[in-house]
């Protein structure tokens, strides 16, 4: 297991398979313009932070990004490096944090309360059946621990593996919209109707380390709207990776989950079914509104950034609310270099199984005329 590919937030749309196409762009088309073989790169959309790894080798600073809490805390735990003198105590911790979801005491939190049937084998009516009760608890045992026992420097590198296996050991797809039920009771089933994928969805969470680079490079992170980031950062960017949302379904409440247990905090409003807390946020570039929200956003952002850099790599889905037509328009101003790359779709949501089971990645080099 190394650095990049070490195991990750399960997510949509996460770049891991075109780790090395975004590589072989930046060795070939970008790094060729620079004295140096380091520069300072901005990922503006950072998600599972699997880009910003891939990025950091190349990075004198790099700058990572998301509008998502769990995403840049994330980002903290894998790009910014601790002290040889606390991996000692992050290992301390994970190791105490596995032998407590082994062995216990447990404590019943929010995870127990509002996420899990009060028996894995004995579900009932109206319970929202995302993890077992096992892991649950695991969970809410978990996440108490890291409240009242670590460091606050070191947070982040103990919650980020718990989010991880929070996100893998779950009785979903890929997202929380909702959970696996089966369809002739319509109660909560792990695995579904047919009880597919039970060792993935039921298999006990245990927490792995953090793997860190060896190269040497300035992390910042930040957890901001990047519109808005943009006008702040300083203008000595070389390269700014952007990976905007493609479709209306906002990560805020496909991956409301990660947020509850890092937050920790009981939804004061949420919805009926899946449990998902009103107060999600929906980003400019979710918007399939009349008004060309996404359209919009996207033209400021790149009006913005060539404020600040030289290159920007964009990569965006053939299937996304801005259309090829608008990408012309949006492009007009710029000089672009088009590469697409077919991959496999996501496929796991009932609304999707008509989607192709192949769709275009295209990523733009962009620079100024």
């Amino acid at each position: 297991m190394n650095y990049e590919q070490q195991k990750m937030l399960t997510c949509i749309g996460n770049k891991r398979s075109l780790i090395k196409n975004i590589e072989e762009i930046v060795e070939k088309d970008v790094l060729q313009s620079f004295e140096e073989d380091k520069i300072n790169i901005l990922d503006g959309f950072a998600g599972s932070s699997v880009v910003s790894r891939c990025l950091s080798k190349y990075s004198k600073r790099i700058y990572s990004n998301d509008l998502e809490a769990y995403s840049s805390i994330m980002a903290h735990c894998f790009l910014v490096k601790p002290t040889e003198e606390d991996k000692v105590l992050i290992y301390q911790h994970i190791d105490t944090m596995n032998q407590i979801a082994k062995e216990g005491p447990y404590f019943e939190g929010i995870i127990c309360e509002m996420y899990s049937p009060q028996d894995t084998d004995n579900i009932q009516q109206d319970e929202r059946c995302f993890y077992t009760r096992e892991n649950a608890l695991i969970i809410d045992t978990l996440r108490k621990y890291i409240q009242e026992n670590i460091e606050e420097r070191l947070v982040s590198y103990c919650i980020t593996p718990l989010l991880i296996k929070a996100s893998i050991h779950v009785n979903t797809g890929g997202v929380f919209k909702g959970f696996y039920k089966d369809k002739e009771t319509k109660k909560g089933k792990f695995g579904g109707t047919a009880g597919n994928d039970l060792d993935r969805i039921k298999g006990r969470i245990h927490l792995e380390y953090p793997i860190w680079s060896e190269n040497t490079f300035e992390a910042r992170i930040f957890n901001q709207d990047i519109n808005h980031l943009i006008k702040e950062l300083p203008d000595d960017i070389d390269l700014i990776y952007y990976d905007p949302p493609y479709n209306e379904h906002p990560y805020s409440s496909n991956y409301f989950m990660l947020n509850v247990i890092l937050t920790n905090k009981k939804p004061t409003s949420c919805s009926k079914v899946s449990g998902i807390p009103t107060d999600w946020s929906r980003s400019d570039y979710n918007s399939i509104s009349k008004q060309k929200k996404a359209f919009s956003a996207m033209k400021e952002l790149l009006h913005e950034s060539f404020k600040k850099c030289k290159f920007i790599l964009l990569s965006y889905n053939n299937e996304g609310i801005i259309q090829t037509k608008e990408w012309e328009e949006l492009f007009q101003p710029y000089t672009v270099k088009k590469y697409e790359i077919p991959y496999g779709t996501y496929k796991a949501s009932r609304n999707l199984k008509k989607r192709n089971n192949k769709v275009i990645e295209r990523m733009y080099l962009i620079s100024q005329n």
